[in-house]
């Protein structure tokens, strides 16, 4: 018992002495920059401080000294400097010292400005979210701010862009600041990252309808990268995945044409491609993906659907860098070169290497019509077509020469070309009812003959100048210029193999031609704590053309064209104005004059944002959206649907639209929670289409024109998971798109579905990454686009849409070099779905009937894939 007294006494003892030690504080500094010997402190004894680096290194300290508290210290090391200290929770916090002031200087304004920059190259880094003591801010096309206070002379700032490390910091009222930002899939060794942060895969729901895009975490998706931004953009909500069409982008009920893709300021029409696997965006060259799925500010305009503004990378301004990648698919490489002071010229290249068709892509239907000695299936004749790829080429090219001048305006002149080209050829023998060689009917062999060809070529530039004014408003001034062609052609023939004669000899060919030239001015004046008026004016041509030509008879050619153009003057204004930390209005009015008509349109735009709570937003928006240039539905006369570009005129009437938006969104510990509604509603809807009409007792054929209006709405739910540098998630669209048509002289009927709805849509996604290996895979569900239920009414399988993808991505340095190795597989459960736009049918005659051509979407297809940057 005395022994375990005596034990209990002396650990009560042990542990008084062990309570009553106070910690001491050391520091040994011979000119030492303060901000450097604060770091140090941080380190060593785990101090929370918050302060200005900048200005902290101006001052240095000598010092051999010791001290009881944390307080203490901190104080002489300040004693005789600008600075207070002030004591929040268990933060220490330097600020400069308050002077005593007039009642006139009490009301002088303090001001912080500066850019938004990528740690290591110095890109900028536009659409940068901001908050400068709680109030929310967006840098601009260049990455700049401004923020203009009455009171404050120290701003707590948090600065985030999707797929780089957050930025806290205090900082102190000064123009022309430069924040870098450390990107999250680089590896930069020379910098240090103190905040761990990230934003990562999408940023949703600061604006009604809009999700910023994390494009770094593209490359990790599966897929060979060629087609990677499309791949992102396509498992977003709202936006159409099944089908696969990768030359337009289907958004919120929207038509083929009604949504807009901007890259560095130029419209891209888009390109054909190969099996979605190869988009006009170059992945190499993009540096921001924002997508605008419809309730967009009075910036943005001549559309009626969604938009994507795509900005494009500027060059590395600090050493030379060369990127390379080779996939099954294509070549491509980009070279960055810093020239002269502030200045970099970027080029990037891609070009295919190999003829990428093969005969599994297609497939060929017979007709309808009865005959002999083929085998007969759900009242359709099955013929097996051989499918000879003739020719598919991709090339285009990217060029970029950017400049910083004074280092805070910027001056860029980007350039874009692209084309492809494709062919291919299908035939297969049949047995039908005609003429032998001495002149007698009977049975005999036909060779039925497919040949379709297709050329599409895309250029694009821009030439941009932003100014900043005094640090704290600024102006852009833009010229931008862009160009489009597509020229197809499908020829049939039915010839009789006993006679070599051809009994049906169909010829059909179609070019479709766009321009837009534009000149742009936008401003923007800064007033107190976050609030902003933008204003512009802008001058934009549009000039389109359509060409048919057709040849249904022998000896019968008949070529048409018609020619569209549009000159407006545009002016529009927009009021930013945060009510308090929760409420945010903005305001906004486009007006537009065509010069043609003498005719002036108003757009008026409204939105809010309420944070009843710190981790909830809920946003509404309303506006009038016209559009001036856009892709009208053409009915050939075997109802085969395509889409041309047109402007209007005195018979193309302008697309006009009402846009509701209404969202609510949570974030909490790296969790959203996105769930928003839409109500669009399209007039002056123009279909043209091949009929007959009578003219003076006589039936015409040719083109007519059928108008109306179309409406779409539903709901997005969107979930999204962080954890670790992981990110998963999900959403699932509930929808319907509908339309109602007809001539002039006719009533409108009822509404009915149009072409591309869908009503139900599910995707999900995720990455993970560990160590150096990213495994990621996506899936996507869709019960079935109407277009395709049309063109299949009479088969009994299915026609929806069904795709699960999968990737790992190896990333390592041999010889101090970045190298980037893929292997993913497509569809990896080799479903067949079908292609939006690859279908076409082709009527031989009344007797023989039809043959319908379509194309698979991506079947199963395993790739690697190696990418290297020096």
């Amino acid at each position: 018992m005395i022994r375990k007294i005596v034990a209990f006494t002396l650990f009560l003892l042990i542990s008084f002495s062990g309570f009553s030690q106070t910690t001491e504080f050391s520091i040994a500094a011979d000119k030492k920059p303060l901000n450097e010997l604060l770091v140090g402190l941080r380190s060593q004894y785990g101090f929370q401080l918050s302060f200005n680096d900048k200005k902290l290194s101006e001052y240095t300290i000598t010092a051999n000294r010791t001290f009881s508290s944390e307080e203490d210290l901190l104080l002489f090391l300040i004693k005789g400097l600008p600075f207070d200290l002030k004591h929040t929770g268990s933060v220490y916090i330097i600020v400069p010292k308050k002077e005593k002031k007039t009642k006139k200087e009490l009301i002088k304004t303090t001001i912080i400005s500066g850019n938004v920059v990528e740690a290591g190259s110095l890109e900028a880094l536009p659409f940068s979210h901001i908050q400068v003591n709680n109030h929310a801010l967006v840098s601009d096309v260049v990455g700049s701010f401004s923020y203009t206070s009455t009171a404050d002379t120290s701003f707590r700032i948090r600065i985030s862009h999707i797929g780089y490390y957050i930025y806290d910091t205090l900082v102190f009222a000064e123009t022309g600041q430069q924040f870098q930002l450390v990107p999250l899939s680089e590896e930069l060794p020379e910098i240090i990252v103190q905040n761990n942060v990230i934003e990562k895969a999408t940023l949703v729901g600061e604006k009604p309808g809009e999700i910023k895009i994390n494009h770094n975490i593209s490359r990790f998706l599966p897929g060979q990268g060629d087609n990677s931004v499309f791949n992102l953009i396509r498992l977003m909500p709202g936006v159409l995945a099944s089908g696969e069409q990768a030359t337009d982008l289907l958004i919120w009920g929207s038509y083929e044409g009604q949504s807009q893709v901007i890259f560095d300021g130029f419209t891209l029409f888009g390109l054909k491609n190969y099996n979605d696997n190869i988009s006009v965006i170059n992945p190499f060259v993009v540096k921001n993906i924002e997508l605008y799925k419809g309730g967009f500010d009075a910036r943005y305009g001549n559309r009626v659907g969604g938009l994507v503004n795509i900005t494009g990378k500027n060059g590395n301004l600090q050493k030379p860098v060369f990127s390379f990648n080779v996939n099954p698919t294509t070549a491509s490489l980009m070279l960055e070169i810093p020239s002269f002071q502030n200045s970099s010229i970027l080029v990037a290249y891609r070009q295919t290497y190999y003829n990428l068709y093969s005969a599994s892509d297609f497939n060929i239907f017979a007709p309808t019509q009865p005959g002999s000695g083929n085998e007969k299936s759900n009242n359709r004749f099955n013929f097996d077509f051989d499918v000879y790829p003739d020719n598919y080429s991709f090339q285009d090219f990217n060029m970029k020469y950017s400049t910083l001048l004074n280092n805070t305006d910027q001056f860029y002149i980007s350039l874009y070309g692209g084309g492809d080209q494709f062919k291919i050829a299908a035939e297969t023998e049949t047995e039908r009812f005609g003429k032998r060689q001495n002149g007698s009917w009977g049975t005999v062999p036909y060779l039925m003959k497919f040949v379709n060809s297709e050329y599409n070529q895309q250029l694009g530039g821009s030439i941009f100048y932003n100014r900043n004014w005094s640090n704290i408003n600024n102006s852009t001034f833009s010229f931008s210029h862009s160009a489009y062609s597509k020229k197809v052609s499908d020829e049939f023939e039915l010839k009789n193999l006993l006679t070599d004669e051809a009994s049906s000899n169909n010829l059909s060919g179609i070019w479709n031609k766009a321009k837009e030239y534009a000149l742009r001015n936008q401003n923007t004046v800064n007033f107190y704590l976050g609030h902003k008026l933008e204003f512009g004016a802008s001058f934009l041509v549009n000039n389109t053309s359509i060409t048919n030509s057709l040849n249904s008879k022998p000896g019968l050619q008949l070529d048409t064209t018609q020619t569209f153009e549009s000159l407006r003057m545009l002016l529009f204004a927009q009021d930013h104005l945060p009510i308090g930390e929760k409420v945010t209005l903005k305001t906004g009015m486009r007006l537009t004059y065509q010069f043609k008509i003498q005719k002036a349109q108003v757009e008026p735009r409204f939105s809010i944002s309420y944070k009843p709570v710190k981790n909830a937003t809920i946003n509404a928006s309303w506006g009038l959206y016209n559009q001036y240039m856009y892709k009208m539905t053409n009915v050939d006369k075997d109802q085969n649907y395509t889409w041309l570009w047109v402007t209007v005129n005195d018979r193309i009437p302008v697309l006009r639209a009402t846009h509701y938006v209404l969202g609510l969104n949570y974030s909490n510990n790296n969790l959203t929670f996105n769930i928003e509604t839409f109500y669009k509603r399209t007039r002056n809807l123009t279909r043209r289409y091949y009929g007959s009409r009578t003219i003076n007792n006589r039936i015409i054929e040719g083109y007519l024109y059928s108008f109306g209006d179309a409406r779409a709405y539903g709901v997005d739910i969107y979930v999204k998971k962080d954890f670790g540098g992981n990110s998963v998630w999900a959403s699932y669209s509930l929808s319907k798109a509908e339309e109602r048509l007809a001539p002039l002289t006719e009533a409108l009927p009822d509404y009915s579905a149009a072409p591309h709805d869908q009503r139900h849509e599910f995707k999900i996604a995720g990455i993970y990454n560990l160590g150096k290996f990213f495994i990621s895979a996506n899936y996507v569900y869709g019960s079935g686009m109407e277009l395709i239920k049309q063109v299949f009414a009479n088969e009994t399988g299915n026609v929806f849409y069904s795709r699960f993808d999968a990737a790992v991505t190896y990333q390592f340095r041999p010889w101090g070099k970045n190298f980037e190795a893929g292997f993913s597989v497509l569809n990896i459960f080799d479903t067949q779905n079908l292609k939006y736009a690859n279908m076409k049918k082709i009527v031989i005659t009344q007797n023989i009937g039809s043959v319908s051509v379509y194309s698979n979407a991506v079947p199963f297809t395993p790739m690697l894939f190696l990418k290297v940057i020096l």
